[in-house]
């Protein structure tokens, strides 16, 4: 069913089944209702935002997420505050996709949220908000029991302030989980914070290559002679992607400290290893004749 089969009397007749006691028939009515933009069904879906069923709830939201009206937001933060886990965890996401700033300051008590869903959307809400009053709850939230929380709580950031908190990355680097250190040193790159190169050659040994590949990634960004002798020694790395990279890495650099560990490297067992070394060889012009 359309907008345009539905007809003004259907209208009111689906309104007036927003209070049916049959959760099922409320949950149909919002369906048909969502393709109304009349001030009427906005006040009736704002409503059923609190509805005694989840299900309504949230079909609800979902319906006003793109109508431009204040009291929806107002509607949504206080039902971050439902006893229902998955009507906290829609709300946030609702008002992260709405993207009102007044919903900051609500969505960064949902950090400490008792569940581990609500915390990760509040984390992606705020990210997708983008207000700088989120930086500090954030960083603080990378320390999160939940490592999902924590990967959440970096990716925000990223989209926030991408230059910091360098503090807070850095310890994110001995993080348990390798998505989350990957993740934080790539984003140390893009800070090209100087104060985090000790941290960052010392993650040269992480267990993970994808960490490794993440920590040349950030060498490459943060540039200088001083990462040269640390991507040298990734030019022995076990794992190919990062020996490449490396090569890569080198070659942008241009310092001649590299050009006999890439001469070395020509015989590395990888082919595309290989065709690094030569890409950043051709860099200091060895092979003109």
């Amino acid at each position: 069913m359309n907008k345009n089969q539905i007809s003004n009397y259907n209208m009111k007749e689906l309104i007036d089944m927003l209070n049916d006691s049959d959760w099922s028939k409320r949950l149909r009515a919002i369906s048909n209702l969502k393709y109304f933009d009349d001030p009427k069904v906005t006040d009736a879906l704002i409503k059923k935002l609190n509805d005694d069923n989840e299900s309504v709830c949230l079909s609800a939201a979902n319906a006003l997420k793109n109508k431009k009206d204040k009291r929806i937001v107002d509607s949504l933060i206080k039902s971050l505050n439902s006893d229902s886990i998955e009507v906290r965890r829609h709300s946030v996401y609702i008002l992260g996709e709405i993207g009102d700033n007044k919903a900051v300051e609500p969505i960064i008590e949902k950090l400490s949220d008792k569940s581990v869903e609500v915390r990760i959307n509040a984390a992606k809400a705020l990210g997708k908000i983008g207000h700088k009053k989120a930086i500090d709850a954030l960083s603080k939230a990378l320390i999160d029991v939940n490592s999902f929380v924590r990967k959440e709580a970096i990716s925000a950031l990223n989209l926030i302030s991408p230059t910091k908190p360098v503090k807070a990355l850095v310890n994110s680097l001995n993080d348990d989980d390798k998505r989350v250190r990957s993740i934080a040193a790539i984003l140390l790159g893009k800070t090209k914070a100087k104060e985090a190169y000790n941290s960052l050659t010392e993650s040269l040994n992480d267990k993970e290559y994808i960490v490794r590949i993440s920590v040349v990634y950030a060498l490459d960004k943060i540039g200088g002679n001083q990462v040269v002798k640390p991507l040298i020694k990734a030019l022995k790395d076990s794992h190919w992607e990062v020996r490449s990279d490396a090569a890569n890495a080198l070659g942008k650099i241009g310092n001649d400290d590299a050009i006999d560990p890439l001469l070395d490297a020509l015989s590395d067992e990888n082919d595309f290893v290989r065709k690094s070394v030569i890409k950043a060889l051709e860099k200091f012009n060895i092979f003109e004749k």
